[in-house]
């Protein structure tokens, strides 16, 4: 299997060479969406807030997610406590869990490369909107793009792999018109 940086440079083509620049269609990611449980209707049209998310963070060169294909599961925190009790040792539940294939499997003739599954716990995700004063969507498109970046081997586990990480999150949510995540969030003042 070619390294994912060689055959993007192979397949950007220039001026120089005469050979075509990437379609658009390789410069988008394969989303595959599965309501499988928790309460997600305090987001309207949330398929398409989904795929708003994934194609900003496809369309960003440095994260490498142009041409792939992940499955992402809208889930409850009763389920993702579950799996994160199996996966990781931990009992409670998160607001997502990233599940990355070792080398990006194409999984046909000329199909994207499948670089994963995430899933997202509900109660979780809203409950951290209300209390970080944002939109659920918006929260939601995060944990998205954050979920991503870790299938293909984004991480947060040292200072320095966690400032690349937050900075690339927040240049694909600011294409979304969304703030800064990591921004301190300003206490209200009483006067």
């Amino acid at each position: 299997m070619n390294d994912p940086c060689d055959s993007r440079r192979s397949s950007e083509g220039s001026e120089q060479d005469g050979s075509e620049p990437p379609s658009p269609a390789a410069q988008t990611i394969e989303l595959d969406v599965v309501h499988e449980a928790g309460d997600w209707s305090s987001v309207p049209d949330i398929d398409n807030i989904i795929r708003r998310a994934a194609q900003a963070a496809a369309t960003e060169p440095e994260a490498e997610l142009a041409g792939a294909s992940a499955a992402l599961a809208l889930s409850s925190d009763e389920h993702v406590a579950t799996l994160n009790a199996a996966y990781r040792g931990k009992s409670s539940p998160t607001n997502v869990l990233s599940f990355p294939v070792a080398s990006g499997l194409p999984v046909g003739s000329g199909a994207q490369r499948f670089i994963g599954d995430i899933v997202l716990a509900a109660e979780t995700v809203a409950a951290e909107a209300v209390a970080m004063r944002i939109p659920t969507s918006h929260h939601l498109q995060h944990l998205v793009v954050h979920g991503l970046l870790h299938l293909v081997g984004f991480d947060h586990e040292t200072d320095e792999e966690a400032t690349r990480m937050e900075a690339l999150e927040t240049r694909i949510l600011a294409t979304l018109d969304i703030a800064d995540p990591y921004a301190p969030i300003e206490a209200d003042s009483e006067e």
